[in-house]
């Protein structure tokens, strides 16, 4: 992943952004159109180092109590500086973390957990960021496909969202294992529901065409999230068969925020100034206005910013909610080793609770 595909946004404290500047606004837009990376208005130098994170996200619904922060200037209160920097993936996110370009990370638990599983990664888990609600995540059909119930999806195939790469324990889009966190969810109820693990064809298919294969009959079905779902519904006419966050699923934890051992160790009182700072920013995003107002500014239409189904922001982390993710990926066969969530848990000491 290239950084000059990355958008930055830096709150430092005791500094004020003049975002009315003319100036700035037209060098961010000159450096936006030409693709490239947008810097910070203030000096990495005004705090110590390792006071001033970075960190990486995928803009959208899970993001949100993080730009809520941003805005509420909640980091500069604990002292902390903190840039976002934007990615097209959960895989380029975790890539940044990895390789030392950013030292938070936001994304799907079954992305991280998959790479500890396999002994690729040594990370610790700052705090939970997302979990589900109901409406949250489902499997939607068109009205002339005869299928009304999740029995009546064996058989089918039901195109599902470009999952970012595993570590290798599994095949890339096994017919067999779960290979993403909407797989992994949905597969879960569909057992529940009595359909065995196979019996439903997942495929692959791009985010940008998903409403497409539908509407073509490419696909009987496609598992989605807001604001797909939205527009499956109103322009498609699309119905709901099966809520993939509902029963054995329900309030299943979705992604959370996450920086390196060797980073936590040395700078663990950062990281829990930031998680103090969200956890507050996760309270304030529990009304709806604010979550609104951010995905309006990421470019979501005012329609679907309106009626989009929105999750849980917790406002402190659960280990036994999280070790849930990890029993279902386990148990699934996604991962062969199991995860402990406790002994991922950051502490004041930067290692394990």
């Amino acid at each position: 992943m290239h950084l000059a595909q990355a958008r930055a946004r830096t709150v430092i404290p005791g500094r004020v952004l003049r975002r009315s500047s003319i100036c700035v606004v037209l060098l961010s837009l000159v450096l936006a159109a030409s693709g490239c990376h947008v810097p910070g208005t203030s000096s990495s130098s005004a705090l110590p180092p390792g006071q001033n994170l970075t960190v990486a996200v995928v803009p959208g619904i899970e993001s949100v109590p993080l730009m809520v922060a941003l805005k509420d200037g909640l980091f500069a209160r604990q002292g902390i500086g903190v840039t976002v920097e934007d990615f097209p993936s959960v895989g380029d996110a975790y890539d940044a973390l990895v390789h030392g370009r950013a030292d938070v990370a936001d994304g799907d638990y079954t992305t991280f957990f998959s790479e500890i599983a396999s002994g690729q990664a040594q990370l610790k888990l700052i705090t939970d960021g997302y979990d589900a609600a109901p409406g949250t995540m489902q499997i939607l059909t068109l009205p002339s496909s005869g299928i009304d119930s999740p029995q009546q999806l064996v058989g089918k195939v039901v195109g599902t969202p470009v999952a970012g790469p595993l570590s290798a324990q599994i095949p890339a889009y096994s017919s067999i294992f779960p290979y993403s966190i909407a797989t992994l969810a949905t597969e879960s109820v569909l057992q529940s529901d009595g359909v065995n693990p196979g019996e439903v064809t997942f495929v692959p298919v791009q985010q940008k065409q998903m409403l497409t294969a539908l509407a073509q009959h490419q696909v009987n079905a496609i598992l989605v999230t807001d604001p797909l779902i939205i527009e499956a519904e109103t322009q498609l006419g699309a119905e709901e068969v099966l809520d993939s966050c509902s029963g054995v699923t329900a309030n299943l934890p979705l992604s959370g925020y996450f920086s390196t051992a060797a980073f936590a160790s040395q700078h663990a009182a950062a990281l829990l100034a930031f998680r103090a700072a969200l956890a507050t920013a996760q309270s304030d995003s529990g009304q709806r206005g604010n979550v609104q107002s951010v995905l309006r500014s990421q470019n979501m239409s005012a329609l679907d910013a309106d009626l989009v189904n929105i999750g849980q922001y917790p406002a402190f982390l659960n280990v036994g909610q999280v070790q849930r993710i990890a029993d279902l990926m386990y148990d699934s066969g996604m991962i062969t080793t199991p995860v402990s969530v406790q002994s991922l848990v950051l502490n004041q000491a930067g290692g394990s609770q």
